[in-house]
């Protein structure tokens, strides 16, 4: 769990993952813990700043271009007025290409929480969860299934959920292995049919 900022060693810190890893889970928890505001990276300019930082600032950065000299000023003001800011993005903050040296400086200084590339069973834990968030009946055949067959990633986890979701609120179906198919199929562009011998009895 993050801590309210009053506790991090650094008035700023980041949290780094790839797309659907739970960085923007993890700042909500913050932001309404804290009472922080909200803002886009690409968002933030000078005039956000003009009354200093009345209250800890969650800025997530999704790609976009930004202003660095804002930046660069928040940074600045939250250490000086004992705030604390959240960064949210896909890269390393020594990655990111930026032309101000102070403010390159500033961001490689910062501690960062890294999502890592997960395993086989926490896709298996995140598949099940947000199946259940959108309150879709998975056995575990089904979860066998989409694992086998989809990247490891919480991106490619979160592409096959949506997909779900709009098959069976449409069709009015559950999660089945056919289902599956079908999803992936479309999903991935190529043939996920299942083999006849792999087939459960119980099968719509």
């Amino acid at each position: 769990m993050i801590s309210v900022g009053a506790k991090w060693p650094n008035p700023t810190m980041a949290i780094v993952g790839p797309q659907a890893s739970g960085k923007s889970h993890l700042g909500t928890i913050w932001a309404d813990r804290v009472d922080a505001d909200i803002l886009a990276l690409s968002a933030l300019a000078k005039d956000h700043l003009k009354d200093g930082l009345a209250k800890p600032l969650w800025l997530d950065h999704d790609g976009a271009p930004f202003d660095e000299t804002a930046l660069f000023h928040a940074l600045n003001m939250a250490t000086e007025e004992q705030s604390s800011i959240l960064l949210t993005t896909r890269h390393a903050l020594a990655k990111w290409e930026v032309a101000l040296p102070d403010l390159s400086s500033r961001l490689k200084a910062i501690p960062q929480v890294q999502i890592m590339t997960p395993d086989d069973a926490l896709l298996e834990a995140v598949l099940i969860k947000r199946f259940g968030d959108l309150g879709i009946t998975a056995d575990p055949a089904v979860i066998a299934y989409v694992l086998a067959r989809l990247e490891r990633s919480y991106g490619a986890i979160d592409a096959a959920i949506r997909a779900f979701d709009q098959r069976t609120l449409a069709a009015h179906r559950r999660a089945t292995v056919p289902l599956a198919a079908e999803v992936l199929d479309e999903l991935l562009g190529e043939d996920s049919s299942i083999p006849e011998s792999a087939a459960p009895d119980d099968m719509d």
